[in-house]
């Protein structure tokens, strides 16, 4: 088990910045380097979302691992069109919800494992 309290202390400060517009590769890349070989573990993610104002200039709700991403890539995962209640998604809507998952966490963690994190 890694350290929770790590991931979410990240995440506040993330979200901190981001929330008021000075978030930029070299500050984010300021954030991450104190974690340089430490088992830093998502399990403390509070899920807290923000306005960002994306490279491509749209505003949108975000969690950390959105911004990361966009951030380092320019990137966004648009997530796909399922059901709002997701004890009645079909398993086509499923599938596309782990797709658009697996997709994130995949390019959330090429960046993360620039910077060491376990």
């Amino acid at each position: 088990m890694g350290n929770n309290a790590a991931f979410s202390a990240f995440e506040s400060s993330v979200m901190a910045c981001a929330k008021r517009g000075v978030l930029d590769k070299n500050l984010l890349s300021d954030l991450m380097e104190p974690y340089r070989d430490m088992d830093i573990d998502s399990g403390g993610k509070q899920d807290i979302t923000v306005k960002f104002k994306c490279r491509d200039g749209i505003i949108r709700k975000m969690e950390v691992e959105d911004i990361v991403i966009n951030v380092f890539t320019g990137k966004y995962f648009e997530p796909p069109k399922v059901s709002s209640d997701f004890m009645k998604w079909t398993d086509a809507e499923q599938k596309l919800m782990d797709d658009h998952q697996e997709r994130r966490y995949s390019a959330f963690n090429k960046i993360t494992d620039k910077f060491g994190w376990c």
